[in-house]
């Protein structure tokens, strides 16, 4: 069943707060093999968790393959996922492999899988279970050894739900990153880390003053930590911190 695990955020390749570091054991102890749901607001670095996830896993250096469930036109999920064989699809006519394969023996990062087609849910559901998946056009089953990493920005799951059901009968595990309001005493250590990455980007000696800070933590960030890197970069460039050499 699900288990909603501690709480945390993360930046791009930053794993220093308590929290993220908490949300990493919680993956860490689990089934290698166990999906799991990241669900949070726009913004709050659930493709970065994903990442990280995969990278602390012992599969670190297989591959990860991310899919933007948004993205794809309508026609297309099926092949993008599962493949498809030569003349299956036209007017596409040579042999294309799916997410699936190319993500064999690593990761397969299914970004917002909530707007997957329900149609295709049974198949997803049942290569997970499996580990078999079909190209269209071909009878025949290929092995695919792969974690699956999801994620939403939706609320709790509900059983009711073909999607959330199959992957509650998968084990799978949620993990839930709050809104960066929720939590302004990461802000800090956030905004610094944000900091010393452009710094180095472009050669600066950018630090952030007392009055900047109190006023970071006091903002309610609907962008989170998205939006909170573009202003510390906005600072960066502008020169509107203590001191900038």
């Amino acid at each position: 069943m699900f288990a909603r695990g501690a709480t945390g955020e993360c930046a791009p390749h930053f794993v220093g707060t308590a929290r993220i570091v908490d949300l990493l054991a919680i993956a860490k102890r689990a089934d290698p093999r166990a999906p799991l749901v990241i669900r949070g607001e726009p913004g709050v670095g659930k493709d970065t968790l994903a990442r990280r996830i995969h990278d602390a896993s012992a599969w670190g250096s297989q591959p990860f393959i991310k899919v933007n469930c948004t993205t794809q036109p309508a026609d297309r999920y099926e092949t993008e996922l599962f493949g498809h064989e030569k003349g299956s699809l036209a007017p596409v006519s040579r042999r294309r492999p799916g997410s699936f394969e190319f993500a064999n023996h690593g990761t397969l990062y299914l970004d917002e899988i909530g707007a997957l087609p329900r149609v295709l849910v049974p198949k997803l559901v049942e290569v997970l279970r499996t580990g078999e998946v079909s190209r269209m056009g071909d009878p025949r089953s290929i092995g695919v050894d792969v974690r699956l990493i999801a994620s939403t920005v939706y609320g709790a799951a509900s059983r009711d739900d073909a999607l959330w059901s199959g992957l509650h009968g998968l084990d799978a595990i949620e993990l839930w990153i709050p809104p960066l309001r929720e939590r302004p005493d990461e802000i800090p250590v956030l905004a610094s880390f944000l900091l010393e990455q452009l710094n180095r980007q472009y050669r600066r000696n950018a630090q952030l003053c007392p009055d900047v800070l109190a006023a970071f933590q006091a903002n309610p960030w609907p962008g989170n930590i998205r939006e909170l890197a573009a202003a510390v970069h906005r600072l960066v460039i502008g020169g509107a911190t203590a001191s900038v050499h």
